[in-house]
């Protein structure tokens, strides 16, 4: 197969390396290419395969590595192959090869997922298909995993700064363990400790309370949070 990259950022540069690691074809041309990876900001896929269509035929697959946007929003008038591959990484620079243990959401058309989980087999990868349903919540979830627990490091930093602590003095005995029983998976339950997981209502309703008189905002993160676990662990 050709692989034509439509995007050369981070993503797009370490899609182009591990291709081209694996043995696979890279043209320039829609002409000479039988897969379209469209790997834009998510804001400009429509428009990029609006601006490509002509040139499509109906052999050409058509995929993007949206982890929100279904395998739908590449529709056109030439070619129904269309298939989304979403991998659960962040990529703060271009990589020469993808990172092995990977995993991907394939999600589009089903006689495309073969091809795809071959290609993450190749970079060592683990790779799932998902439905157009399934799509938003599972880029949710991606989002609690990689994004959320920064925020609420960002969060303890601020309090901790408040009482003149610096939370690079904190988190070698805080943070650092927690990380290191999620690596070794220990189960996540099992992992977590604190006021709510102890059903340490009145500790609760005092830190809400606190928390009021310094940001209403973080009072609410806190309760909600705190809710989430009194009611489900």
């Amino acid at each position: 197969m050709k692989h034509l990259i439509i995007g050369k950022g981070r993503l797009g540069k370490t899609l182009l390396n591990s291709l081209k690691g694996i043995g696979q074809s890279i043209t320039e041309t829609i002409q000479d290419a039988e897969v379209i990876w469209i790997t834009t900001p998510d804001s400009a896929i429509e428009s990029k395969v609006k601006e490509i269509e002509k040139g499509l035929n109906e052999k050409h697959i058509l995929v993007h590595c949206s982890g929100f946007f279904p395998s739908s929003i590449l529709k056109n008038k030439k070619t129904d192959k269309l298939a989304s591959l979403h991998p659960a990484f962040s990529f703060p620079k271009p990589l020469d090869f993808f990172p092995q243990e990977i995993f991907w959401a394939f999600e589009g058309n089903p006689f495309l997922f073969d091809y795809f989980a071959g290609l993450v087999l190749k970079w060592k990868g683990k790779v799932k298909q998902i439905s157009e349903n399934q799509k938003t919540l599972y880029h949710i979830a991606c989002v609690f995993a990689s994004n959320f627990p920064i925020v609420s490091l960002l969060i303890a930093e601020k309090l901790f700064e408040q009482i003149g602590l610096k939370f690079s003095d904190i988190k070698e005995g805080l943070v650092n363990p927690v990380c290191k029983k999620v690596f070794n998976n220990h189960k996540l339950n099992n992992i977590l400790t604190g006021p709510a997981k102890r059903k340490d209502i009145e500790t609760i309703m005092n830190e809400i309370e606190v928390l009021k008189g310094i940001d209403k905002d973080l009072s609410l993160i806190y309760k909600l949070l705190s809710d989430f676990v009194l009611k489900n662990l």
